[in-house]
């Protein structure tokens, strides 16, 4: 439905990622991965959102928060795994050491 507005917590966001046009915003509902598009660029989603949100790829944003792991495939692309999330997020060679730190941190 074009013209909806649908408010999203901000504590509930796992994921923006931007595909043409259009990002997606992925987010937990009631305990269910829901997924919703918007019109803001991830550009600038990324700056103002920076304190809470890391970019892992030209087209992705996560919440930091939320990682729970990080896996590689057998062709050797790394992808993140999201706390309530079932898809992955593919990160970059270039943002994969920025993950990697994140990752440790968290767990010291």
């Amino acid at each position: 439905m074009q013209g909806n507005i649908q408010l999203i917590p901000l504590e509930t966001i796992r994921y923006f990622q931007a595909d043409q046009n259009y990002v997606t915003v992925g987010f937990m509902e009631n305990t269910h991965p829901r997924e919703v598009l918007i019109e803001e660029s991830l550009k600038s989603l990324e700056l103002t959102l920076q304190n809470v949100f890391t970019r892992i790829h030209r087209n992705a944003l996560i919440a930091e928060q939320f990682i729970t792991g990080l896996e590689k495939d057998k062709e050797g692309a790394h992808w993140l795994c999201l706390q309530g999330m079932e898809n992955k997020m593919e990160v970059s060679r270039r943002h994969l050491a920025e993950v990697r730190k994140i990752i440790k941190d968290k767990t010291l």
